[in-house]
C-alpha cells in the first residue's frame, strides 16, 4: 500500500560477492552509498569505466569503487578509489546501481482502491490509492498496483510486477512475471480497425487480446492495442521506451528493443534482439527478421529479410542545401529519361 525506500548502503564486498567481481584489497571494505559518474566521483560512489584510454580519470576520480576491466586497472596503476574487476563494467554497474533504484512495499490495498469481490489477489500485493480491480482479475504475488491504476475484467498480473500510477491493464489481458508498466501507460485498447461502408468507415470489432512475457518494460505513455482477432503478443524481455505505440496483432520478439516515439502499424512481426531506433515508423503487415538493427527515424515500408543494420531518411542540413537536393530529387524522372535516351543512341 505505501513504499519504502531501499536500503541506501552496501559493504564493497558485499557488492563484489553478488556480482561476481574480482576485488584484491582484502583489508578494505568501504560502504558504497550510491552510484556516480567517473569524473569527478565522490565519497561514497561507485563508478564505473571500460576504456584504457580512462586511466587517468581512474587515477584522479572521488568515487569510492571503480568497476573496470583487467587492462584498465593495469593502465590505472594505483588509484585513490578501490578498483573491482568485471569483463562488462557498464552491465555490472547497470546491475548494482538497481539496486539504489528498487524501492520495498508494505503489502496491503489502500482504502480508496476500488476491488471487486470476484478478484484474485496474492496476500502480500499492494494496490494504492484510487487504483480499481475489475472482476475476475488475478494478480500474483509481490506486484504493486500503483495509484490510480486500472486493471480491466479478467485481466492477469503476473508474480512481482508494477502497475504504474494511472496506468490501464484492460479486459482479458495477460502479463507475465516481473513486468513493469510506467504511469500513464494504455494496455490493450481497441485497435484501429476500419472498412469503408456505404456512410463512411466503420469499425471492426477487436476481439483479440494483449499477451506480455516476463521481464518485459513498457515505458510511460506507450500503447499496445489488442488483436484484432488473434493477439498482439510481446515475447519475454522486450524493452519499450516512453510514448511507443504498438498496433494490434503485432508481435515482438524476445530481447527486442524499442526507442520513444516509435510507431509500429498493424500485424507486423519483428524478429527477436532487433533494436528500433527512436521515432522509427513501420508499416502495417511488415516483417522483420531477427537481430535487425534500425536507425532512428528510419521508414520501413517493406520487409526486412535478413539481420543487419538499416537506415531511411536524410540527416539534417542547412535549408538551403536541403532545398538544392530536393530539386534535384524531383528532377529524377527527367534525368532518367535524359541518361535514357543518351544511351539508346550509343
Amino acid at each position: 500500500m505505501s513504499e519504502l525506500s531501499a536500503p541506501k548502503s552496501y559493504p564493497l564486498k558485499a557488492l563484489v560477492e553478488r556480482f561476481a567481481l574480482e576485488y584484491s584489497h582484502a583489508e578494505a571494505d568501504p560502504l558504497i552509498t550510491a552510484p556516480c559518474a567517473l569524473a569527478p566521483g565522490r565519497s561514497g560512489g561507485i563508478a564505473f569505466a571500460e576504456h584504457d584510454s580512462q586511466a587517468e580519470d581512474v587515477r584522479i576520480s572521488q568515487a569510492e569503487a571503480i568497476v573496470v576491466t583487467r587492462s584498465l586497472a593495469e593502465a590505472a596503476g594505483l588509484s585513490r578509489a578501490a578498483l573491482v574487476v568485471s569483463p562488462r563494467p557498464r552491465l555490472t554497474f547497470a546491475r548494482i546501481a538497481g539496486l539504489f533504484e528498487r524501492v520495498s512495499t508494505v503489502a496491503g490495498i489502500h482504502p480508496s482502491a476500488i476491488i471487486d469481490g470476484s478478484a484474485n489477489i496474492a496476500a502480500d500485493v499492494s494496490i494504492g490509492a484510487h487504483a480499481v480491480v475489475e472482476a475476475a482479475v488475478s494478480i500474483g504475488a509481490g506486484t504493486v498496483i500503483a495509484a490510480g491504476a486500472v486493471i480491466g475484467a479478467g485481466a492477469t498480473v503476473g508474480e512481482q510486477g508494477r502497475i504504474g500510477a494511472n496506468a490501464c491493464l484492460l479486459s482479458a489481458c495477460v502479463l507475465g512475471d516481473r513486468v513493469s508498466v510506467e504511469p500513464g501507460a494504455v494496455i490493450g485498447a481497441r485497435g484501429f480497425g476500419l472498412v469503408p461502408g456505404p456512410e463512411g468507415m466503420e469499425a471492426v470489432p477487436q476481439l483479440g487480446r494483449v499477451r506480455i512475457g516476463d521481464d518485459v518494460e513498457i515505458g510511460a505513455n506507450s500503447t499496445i492495442d489488442r488483436g484484432a482477432l488473434d493477439d498482439t503478443i510481446i515475447h519475454d524481455r522486450v524493452k519499450i521506451d516512453n510514448q511507443v505505440h504498438i498496433a494490434h496483432n503485432c508481435v515482438i520478439g524476445a530481447h527486442t528493443v524499442i526507442a520513444g516515439c516509435t510507431g509500429i502499424a498493424g500485424s507486423c512481426v519483428i524478429g527477436q534482439r532487433c533494436l528500433i531506433g527512436g521515432g522509427v515508423g513501420i508499416g502495417d503487415h511488415v516483417l522483420i527478421a531477427d537481430d535487425v538493427i534500425i536507425t532512428a527515424a528510419s521508414q520501413v515500408p517493406k520487409h526486412i529479410n535478413s539481420p543487419g543494420v538499416y537506415s531511411s531518411t536524410f540527416r539534417a542540413m542547412p535549408a538551403r542545401s536541403w532545398r538544392k537536393r530536393l530539386a534535384l530529387f524531383r528532377a529524377l524522372d527527367r534525368i532518367e529519361g535524359r541518361l535514357r535516351r543518351i544511351e539508346d543512341k550509343n
